[in-house]
């Protein structure tokens, strides 16, 4: 009876060892660690380009790049929490997805076309994926609950989104232009001047989105319509204010009015005497390539070989021959209209009352038309950011809670960690009590 109480009480203690590791490890694996455990959320790309690595501006494209300190910012605001941006970015990850049959079926299509397959190091961030994962680990804050951790994720991809759509939406913005001139506090050639170079601007704008996509269109008018509407203006509209102003001699102050025209004649001279010299001198160039075997070019670095076979060469030199003389015509062109522009207004006879009302008129009906043209533009920028950016470009899932099963390999490896220097101690005690209990029985036996 004494033996089995001796073999009981070991075994007993061991028993509760493994219990006591056991119930250990859960309130570890579950409440004071939770490491393993985090919120995640998915989230897809779906405009053009995306799967070739591009925004949608066609430029190259890092997704991660826009999970900044704004983002979190926003994110931690929206969930009414005030944990530090650079304690949050320690425990948030945004990593790629790539299905692993893609990432198989390339692997099998690049061992057919390289022989030498062993050197071929494959591997997803080979690729351009279009899905990404958010992971949020609930060791931000253990004391946080799992619906608080999801929430303050889901507030995070939502502010992310708020950063794509603000980084790639489409906007015409002229407020800075507009505070630097002040229309009314410059003269009328000035005015139209300003006029002319707001509409060139919009021009350009609506051109490059209709370069874009030229099939978008608002009620029925496309970008390519702002573009003629801009031309027309500035043909027709602007056109016949500057005739009135320089026929009449319609100034603010005639003779300030005089001074910017003799500077734009001296520093348009200026710029031909400078464009003169280079094609001198490449006119110089060309003609010692027809005669010499070689001949020495120069360049803004030095001076280059060129042979007399290079025909690329020789066809370089007549292409900038032809534009530097193009530039030096369009340059005469211009001194031209100004010097005609100074003879009328010396010649004109001083406008009236009547002149000057009917070019105030004038230029109050092209800014008119102009604000009305903008807003028109920036309503169709709007539908095209709708379209283009707003809409489909981004998919995100829920947030959900994901923790590590008590059934997991996972858990059973911190169970082992836990529970078996628990039960090695005891194991340990319980064979020190045998060695004691043997020890006791041979003393009582020799006696």
């Amino acid at each position: 009876m004494k033996n089995k109480k001796y073999i009981f009480i070991p075994l007993l203690l061991l028993i509760c060892a493994g219990v006591i590791g056991l119930v250990w490890s859960f309130i570890d694996f579950k409440v004071i660690n939770k490491s393993l455990s985090y919120s995640y959320e998915l989230i897809q790309f779906n405009y053009d380009g995306a799967s070739d690595g591009k925004d949608p501006n066609g430029k190259p494209f890092n997704p991660i790049d826009l999970l900044d300190d704004d983002v979190i910012k926003e994110g931690l605001a929206a969930s009414n929490l005030n944990y530090d941006v650079e304690q949050v970015k320690e425990f948030i990850l945004m990593e790629n997805i790539v299905p692993k049959g893609i990432v198989r079926e390339i692997n099998s299509y690049e061992s057919v076309t390289f022989k030498n397959t062993d050197t071929r190091n494959i591997t997803p961030s080979d690729y351009h994926p279009i899905r990404y994962k958010f992971v949020l680990y609930h060791d931000l804050d253990k004391k946080l609950s799992k619906d608080a951790l999801n929430e303050l994720l889901k507030n995070i991809v939502k502010a992310y989104g708020n950063k794509f759509y603000k980084t790639y939406e489409r906007s015409y913005d002229l407020s800075n232009y507009n505070d630097i001139y002040t229309i009314d506090n410059y003269d009328y050639i000035y005015q139209v001047a300003a006029f002319t170079n707001k509409l060139n601007m919009l021009s350009n704008s609506a051109s490059t989105l209709y370069k874009e996509h030229n099939d978008f269109s608002v009620n029925g008018k496309s970008f390519n319509d702002i573009v003629l509407k801009c031309n027309q203006l500035v043909n027709s509209d602007v056109a016949r204010i500057k005739n009135i102003i320089i026929l009449n001699a319609l100034s603010i102050d005639i003779d300030r009015l005089t001074d910017y025209y003799n500077y734009k004649i001296e520093t348009l001279n200026y710029d031909k005497v400078k464009y003169q010299k280079d094609l001198n001198s490449i006119n110089n160039q060309i003609a010692g390539y027809e005669k010499d075997s070689t001949v020495y070019v120069s360049t803004g670095d030095g001076m280059i070989k060129v042979e007399s076979g290079s025909s690329t060469t020789y066809d370089a030199l007549l292409t900038k021959q032809i534009d530097i003389a193009n530039t030096i015509a369009k340059i005469n062109t211009e001194i031209s209209d100004y010097e005609a522009i100074l003879a009328d207004i010396n010649n004109a006879i001083i406008g009236t009352e009547e002149d000057y009302n009917l070019v105030r008129n004038y230029i109050t009906k092209l800014s008119n038309d102009y604000n009305t043209l903008e807003e028109s533009y920036k309503n169709m920028i709007e539908k095209y950011n709708d379209k283009y950016v707003r809409t489909g470009t981004i998919y995100a899932t829920t947030a959900n809670y994901q923790s590590s099963s008590i059934l997991s390999s996972t858990f059973i490896m911190r169970c082992i960690k836990i529970c078996a220097p628990i039960v090695l101690f005891t194991a340990l005690g319980c064979c020190i009590y045998w060695l004691d209990r043997i020890v006791r029985k041979e003393k009582e036996n020799n006696k």
